[in-house]
């Protein structure tokens, strides 16, 4: 593999990373956001991806110190978008998990609904050939973040 293709192909990953996520908050209607904060819509994104998840894992995906993360939950749990899981984890009785409730679900897909149109207009010109480039290689990354094989 040729290192500076792999650095550009890197760098390009994180800049769309950082533009993306940028592009998304300007663009995602902002009706979405009265009842709910960016940062605990991103909570909520979280764990739709990861399921039921520890403060303290929900802290260090979104880079923030416990504390925030007990404030944005507090408030989530207030508003009734998540909920402590009744299923704890075996191993460790002590450790208190949140999952999305059914109100938060509904955020979720709302949410869902605003990112994928405001995707859909920026990606409407990608012909399939690209867009199952894009798919083919972000299904490898995803494999490979979680530690499995290629997929098939």
């Amino acid at each position: 593999m040729n290192e500076q293709n792999l650095c550009q192909a890197i760098n390009l990953f994180v800049e769309v990373l950082l533009e993306g996520t940028e592009f998304v908050h300007h663009e995602v209607d902002q009706d979405i956001f009265k009842h709910i904060s960016r940062e605990q819509a991103d909570l909520l994104k979280i764990l739709k991806v990861k399921g039921p998840s520890s403060p303290g894992s929900l802290a260090m995906y979104q880079n923030v110190h416990k504390s925030a993360i007990s404030n944005r939950l507090k408030k989530l749990l207030e508003k009734g978008l998540v909920e402590w899981d009744d299923c704890p984890v075996k191993s460790d009785k002590r450790t208190k998990r949140i999952k999305i409730s059914e109100n938060g679900e509904s955020i979720i897909e709302e949410l869902d609904s605003a990112i994928f149109n405001a995707l859909k207009e920026l990606m409407h010109d990608i012909d399939e050939e690209h867009l199952q480039s894009f798919i083919d290689i972000f299904t490898i990354l995803k494999s490979k973040f979680k530690g499995g094989d290629l997929p098939e």
